[in-house]
């Protein structure tokens, strides 16, 4: 009797496996559909970090096992292992420098409108002072910034002269709501060299989300870099609460479930139409160019993917550990990235972790371009 509860228990935990398999495979082809057409796909591709988690635990169960059933779960981990790299990276670059190259560094992060929302007692104005100099004095040679906030009048909030005037940097700022003294907020590329060309990516007369792109002239040759902000997933800290104060209470639970899922369906569908208008943009660009932003989205998704596919991502090739770069109550997210095209490489990539006053951490990637070879 003993051998058979064994052999039944076995068996189940092998149809359990397959059916992880089959988790990871519906995962990986939810990936490549647009969820405007397909909603219900952004949320399986959404769940592909738990199917992968769970194949590593098989693995890690035949191989204690010592069972030759290990083969199924580590095909999976050898022909997928670019999505798990996509979650955690072991890179540590591409070493030093070489001598004599064209190198620069980029620099992208969400200010979060340097907290202007806040009630900005002297402590709140202390720590918008502190992000805006902490922004201005990095060691980057450009800075794409999402969610910037600039009034001239204001001795805190004049980041464009903190930032840029003051430091000599050239400029691009592209407001959603701009008055004549450059009052507003949207999107900011500053530069140390010279930047020879730019424009703002329009999504939709009612979005706030834009992207703004520079040409920048690095030592004789051009560079495009666009400062990205896609469409929010719009989940407050307070949606979690009262997700996690609901548990027990069933009507409750649903409630805020379904909250959720429509906020989050809704998110799904505008990134998949904004990725696509950006990608259409970057397709026609003649230069080296690199993608960075806040995506509001994670690498198992639709906007990653599409991003994905013909560009490589700073992180996963420079990086170290998970690079959660969401400084809110969710953890492990990384929504923000900086994607390059063919005739850049990355060697180095470092979010700081030090910088917490905004809801996003800063991200910064050192950049080689690549001799033409044509």
């Amino acid at each position: 009797m003993a051998g058979v509860f064994k052999k039944v228990r076995k068996w189940i935990w092998v149809i359990l496996n397959i059916g992880v398999v089959f988790w990871v495979l519906a995962g990986v082809i939810c990936l490549k559909i647009p969820p405007y057409q397909f909603w219900p796909a952004g949320f399986i591709a959404f769940s592909l970090p738990g199917a992968l988690l769970l194949n590593l635990l098989f693995l890690v169960y035949w191989i204690l096992k010592r069972s030759w059933l290990l083969v199924l779960s580590l095909m999976v981990l050898v022909l997928g292992w670019s999505y798990y790299g996509r979650q955690f990276s072991i890179h540590g670059g591409e070493g030093a420098i070489p001598d004599n190259s064209k190198a620069f560094q980029v620099l992208s992060y969400n200010v979060h409108m340097f907290n202007r929302h806040a009630n900005h007692d002297e402590s709140e104005r202390e720590a918008t002072a502190e992000m805006v100099d902490w922004v201005a004095t990095h060691p980057a040679d450009i800075y794409c910034i999402q969610e910037f906030y600039n009034d001239p009048s204001s001795d805190v909030f004049n980041a464009i002269s903190r930032i840029g005037t003051r430091y000599d940097k050239a400029q691009y700022f592209s407001a959603v709501n701009s008055d004549r003294r450059q009052k507003g907020f949207g999107v900011a590329v500053f530069s140390k060299y010279p930047i020879v060309n730019q424009g703002t990516i329009h999504f939709s007369e009612s979005s706030l989300n834009r992207v703004a792109w520079a040409d920048i002239n690095i030592q004789g040759d051009t560079v495009r870099v666009y400062a990205t902000h896609l469409q929010s997933m719009s989940i407050k800290s307070e949606d979690i609460e009262n997700t996690y104060q609901s548990i027990g209470d069933q009507d409750a639970m649903e409630k805020e479930g379904r909250n959720l899922a429509r906020r989050l369906r809704n998110g799904f569908v505008a990134r998949g139409h904004q990725v696509e208008v950006l990608k259409a943009h970057f397709d026609d660009c003649p230069y080296p160019f690199i993608v960075c932003g806040d995506f509001n989205d994670i690498p198992f998704s639709y906007t990653y993917q599409v991003l994905r596919q013909d560009l490589s991502n700073a992180f996963e090739e420079a990086g170290s550990g998970l690079g959660a770069t969401y400084n809110g109550p969710i953890p492990f997210l990384r929504i923000d990235n900086q994607f390059y095209s063919q005739g850049l490489k990355a060697y180095e990539f470092r979010t700081h972790q030090e910088m917490g006053l905004s809801d996003h951490l800063p991200i910064a990637a050192k950049y080689v371009l690549e001799p033409n070879t044509e």
